[in-house]
């Protein structure tokens, strides 16, 4: 695990080598803009926000951002960065900070003419797009060609924020019904195992939302007391897990999830000792569980798999503990957490609270409930159904805790470096994209089981070929396949960006790992950098996206949901429309997605959150003109707004 060396270093060598200038403050590393590729009418106004990064991955603090637009006829931008459209042409609008600098382009743009003689007709060649945003988005016309023509159109709202919600309506004229209902829907044998019971993952992510309130005035205290090593015996912290553990000592644990003064202490006993984990079963823990043979095959199968994985992509978690391992309970209180009944279960979770110390010291105030230690707490197997009448088989817990601790591990990697490596009292990291990137950890460690790797287009044939891919999809990504098909079934109503920082609903977190692939796959590279540059940094959800991408997430979210359609669906389709690394069409026995086929001289409406998108399907027929009108309202739609046209037949 990372060591935290930086208080022995003197003031002057950490300046050096953070770069800082004259003043103490860190140099500025960066600048980005957004929105970007915004389109407004004449008068339309525009708030642009400058994402600025200083060479620690921080932000700046009130930072001096010069604004300038170099064509201020067309144009202007006033010292906040509101962009006012003057007139019909192209600005393009740069932010400044010491040195460091960006641009974004603006359009103005006039109401586009009425379809017919003067009005420009769009001639599409199958998987030919346009992209039209604002104003220019009021009106479309395409034609039917020799034999007719299919088009799906996906309007987009380019809001960062979920909850500036959009309503747009589309009437059409010249336009027929689609001839198929969806297309390339593919059989897949991988249908029957979407209907396993679903991990509830919400429940640890609301445990980690419900903490930080009160943990994060508590931030500064535990980087002080972790800097200056203060020993149990001078009035440090409680330690859970001696440094020379062994198998059979007894552990005293506390399992309470609620308040730091919620103290139940549980005692536990050390079944297996690997390298990087100490594997502790609660006593209390329902018979009929795993042997300590099997408790100790999960912790190989960890340092194996999960450990390797997720901290080569995401980096190593501090070691408060100091004893270079993390400490997995097994226990019958994570079973306690899922009611009589339920269609779901807990499979175990991470706890913020266990990264601070315990006591109070110097007016700096500790967590007593902490245990201290980078801790997971885990289902116990229950095969009777002891707890709750929720039999929990023995195979349950040995097939799904790998999987579980992949993705709890990427929150414990998130939390404590963002803690003790940036040093931010903003550790807990916006739902949305903590979730998202801790269902990529799961994806990663899949790959590592099988051998495959992303970029491979992969589908059912691939996971079928043999037993052992068969068996790790199951163990790794059914669960990420059935959060993605809840967002498919309702893709207006969801986005991966989240309905606000708390949305973590299962089609969001769906959502969320999909667009994360999809970006790391377009961004090129090795994607261990990017996955990297979003946990060491003080910023949180789509600035922290912006930052990492180093252009606007939200034109992506836009390309990406076009994807959603197009991929493995429409031949020829430009790259930014594909997804490289699943054929989710050739995946799923019926590829979920919902449409909205309009009809002749039919209407529809959208109503989309931020980062949200839909698909509206429809044809025009030979020799035929098809009008589109798009409207925000009963005037056109406004430079958030977003339509991609795609011909698909």
């Amino acid at each position: 695990m990372k060591r935290l060396l930086l208080a022995a270093l003197p003031a002057a060598l950490l300046l050096a080598a953070c770069g800082d200038g004259p003043t103490g403050t860190a140099a500025v590393a960066s600048v980005s803009l957004a929105p970007d590729g915004r389109t407004l009418a004449v008068g339309e106004t525009l708030a642009l926000e400058a994402v600025v990064r200083d060479v620690r991955g921080g932000a700046p603090e009130d930072p001096e951002v010069d604004w300038s637009s170099d064509a201020p006829g067309v144009a202007t931008v006033d010292a906040q960065g509101v962009v006012t459209a003057v007139a019909v042409g192209t600005a393009n609008v740069r932010a400044e900070v010491d040195g460091k600098s960006a641009s974004v382009r603006v359009a103005v743009a006039a109401l586009p003419p009425e379809c017919g003689p003067g009005g420009a007709v769009r001639s599409l060649a199958v998987g030919e797009a346009a992209v039209l945003g604002g104003v220019s988005a009021h009106r479309l016309c395409v034609d039917g060609g020799a034999a007719g023509k299919e088009y799906v159109l996906v309007p987009f709202n380019g809001n960062g924020d979920g909850e500036d919600f959009l309503t747009l309506t589309f009437q059409t004229q010249g336009t027929v019904p689609v001839l198929a209902a969806s297309p390339a829907r593919v059989p897949s044998r991988l249908a029957d195992a979407f209907a396993a019971p679903a991990r509830d993952d919400e429940w640890a992510a609301k445990l980690r939302e419900r903490t930080f309130g009160e943990l994060a005035p508590r931030a500064a205290g535990a980087r002080a007391a972790l800097r200056d090593r203060i020993s149990v015996g001078d009035g440090g912290p409680r330690l859970a897990t001696p440094r020379n553990v062994s198998v059979g000592d007894q552990l005293t644990l506390n399992a309470t999830v609620t308040r730091c003064e919620d103290v139940r202490r549980r005692t536990g006993r050390v079944v297996a000792v690997t390298q990087h984990a100490v594997v502790v079963a609660d006593a209390a823990n329902p018979a009929g569980g795993l042997t300590d043979a099997e408790y100790r095959a999960l912790g190989e199968q960890f340092d194996a798999l999960a450990w390797p994985v997720v901290t080569g992509a995401f980096g190593l978690p501090e070691d408060v503990d100091d004893n270079g391992r993390v400490l997995i309970f097994f226990t019958r209180a994570v079973n306690e957490l899922t009611p009589p009944g339920s269609g779901s279960y807990v499979g175990g979770f991470f706890h913020p609270r266990d990264l601070f110390p315990t006591r109070n010291r110097d007016r700096l105030e500790g967590c007593e409930g902490s245990n201290y230690a980078e801790m997971f707490y885990m289902l116990a197997a229950d095969p009777s159904g002891e707890v709750n009448n929720n039999p929990r088989s023995k195979e349950l817990v040995l097939r799904a805790s790998v999987a579980t601790l992949a993705h709890e591990l990427q929150h414990l990697v998130n939390a404590s470096r963002r803690l003790y490596t940036v040093e931010t009292d903003f550790y807990n990291e916006e739902k949305w994209l903590n979730e998202g990137l801790s269902h990529i950890a799961e994806e990663l460690v899949f790959y590592a089981a099988t051998g495959l790797a992303p970029r491979q287009n992969l589908s059912s044939a691939e996971i079928l070929a043999t037993p052992a891919r068969q068996d790790a999809f199951a163990r790794y990504l059914q669960q990420n396949f059935q959060r993605y098909s809840r967002f498919l079934v309702e893709p207006d109503d969801d986005t991966p960006l989240g309905e606000g920082p708390d949305d973590d609903d299962l089609a969001t977190r769906g959502a969320a790992w999909v667009f994360l692939r999809y970006a790391a796959d377009r961004r090129g590279g090795a994607e261990g950098a990017f996955w990297k540059a979003l946990v060491d940094n003080d910023r949180l959800g789509i600035d922290n996206l912006q930052a990492a991408l180093g252009t606007d997430p939200r034109l992506w979210v836009r390309d990406w949901t076009t994807s959603v359609f197009t991929d493995d669906a429409v031949p020829g389709v430009e790259a930014r429309f594909t997804q490289p690394s699943w054929n989710f069409r050739a995946t799923y026995a019926t590829y979920p997605l919902n449409t909205i086929r309009i009809g002749a001289n039919g209407s529809a409406a959208a109503g989309l959150f931020g980062g949200s998108g839909s698909f509206i399907r429809f044809g025009v027929p030979a020799a035929g003109t098809g009008s589109i009108t798009v409207r925000e309202g009963s005037g056109p739609p406004p430079s958030a707004a977003f339509v991609t046209i795609v011909r698909t037949r």
